[in-house]
């Protein structure tokens, strides 16, 4: 029966463990500003439709850079700073 009890604790604390591992990398994960988004998606002319997602990630990470480059986004951070103000 003690045995019972300390197998589910210990499963209890992996799991706990690795949520909050989960969560943590979760938060530290860069974002861009939303200006970015609306550059890469404003102009059209980026991707034809037929391209496949690897087409359309580095156009809008082209769009980010160009919009950094010229001053009108600020630089990506992680996105917990988003949810802490």
């Amino acid at each position: 029966m003690i045995n019972l009890f300390f197998r589910g604790r210990r499963l209890v604390t992996l799991a706990t463990l690795a949520a909050v591992v989960a969560f943590g990398w979760y938060a530290l994960q860069p974002v861009h500003p939303r200006c970015a988004i609306h550059t890469a998606v404003g102009s059209g002319s980026l991707v034809s439709p037929g391209s496949s997602a690897e087409d359309r990630e580095a156009a809008a990470r082209q769009a980010y850079e160009d919009a950094l480059a010229d001053g009108a986004c600020g630089p990506s951070r992680a996105r917990f700073r988003d949810w802490i103000g």
